[in-house]
């Protein structure tokens, strides 16, 4: 573990990658759609389409949106609530992607999916297959857990944790070199930075250790991830010889910077 003092390189090659975004980047704590942040993602991620580079996208947030389309204030704990707000949601989100997109000429292809597709050679042989003819076509897939199906994932039984699991599932399953995660908080840090002004961001993980996770603290009140979602999907990752990086969604625009081998929140790269 290295601390701010310590520079590093921030990574190697970045060919082919995964973004994730969650819930708290795209749906602001007010429960308003943040649209600009999606606008400049969009931007961003064709960017990167343009200069060569095979770019998944991992989205978190159809319930979100659902509340702020159903003017709901809380999330409800009934299962067949939650399915039918991540249905209202998932259309709409996919809309807003679409059109964004559409600004900057760039097409786009929707992926769901469920657990179990994991688990059964012949569904990820072909879920693989799509997403390859995508991105041979210049289409920048977006992949969402099936929130309306995988109810085992609204109780929690077999999270992805706000798609970070997801998101680093894929990133290994699809051969991307490495998954970039945009969430609500600049870096991993030493602790607590919401409430200890002592907290140091860290800017390389070499090893997810019991200390990191123990102070692993989310910050998100809408999505159903937190930080601790995100190291066990580093460390998924660093056992396949892969890397993450964590910095703030504030502005997608510092995905460029990362892919340029700059220095930016946290990588998580085995030694």
């Amino acid at each position: 573990m290295q601390l701010a003092s310590e520079k590093i390189q921030q990574a190697d090659h970045w060919q082919r990658l995964v973004i994730k975004v969650g819930t708290s980047t795209i749906v602001e704590a007010s429960g308003e759609i943040n649209y600009p942040i999606i606008n400049r993602l969009s931007q961003t991620l064709t960017q990167l389409r343009k200069d060569g580079h095979e770019v998944i996208l991992v989205t978190s947030g159809a319930i979100g949106v659902a509340l702020q389309q159903m003017k709901i204030a809380k999330r409800p704990t009934a299962i067949p609530e939650q399915q039918a707000l991540a249905a209202i949601g998932q259309s709409y989100l996919m809309a807003i992607y679409n059109q964004s997109f559409a600004f900057y000429q760039q097409h786009v292809g929707q992926v769901l999916l469920t657990y179990d597709v994991f688990s059964n050679k012949q569904m990820l042989s072909n879920t693989i297959n799509a997403i390859e003819s995508m991105l041979a076509q210049n289409v920048i897939p977006i992949i969402n857990e099936n929130d309306v199906i995988a109810v085992d994932e609204l109780e929690h039984q077999h999270s992805f944790g706000d798609n970070d699991r997801l998101a680093a599932i894929v990133t290994h399953e699809t051969g991307a070199e490495g998954l970039i995660v945009l969430s609500d908080i600049n870096a991993l840090y030493t602790a607590n930075p919401y409430v200890d002004p002592m907290a140091e961001p860290i800017p390389l993980v070499t090893r997810i250790t019991e200390e990191l996770l123990a102070g692993a603290v989310g910050s998100s009140q809408l999505g159903t991830g937190g930080m601790a979602t995100k190291l066990y999907a580093a460390d998924y990752l660093m056992s396949k010889n892969r890397k993450m990086v964590l910095i703030n969604g504030d502005n997608p625009a510092t995905i460029l910077d990362i892919v340029n081998g700059q220095q930016v929140g946290t990588l998580f790269k085995g030694e």
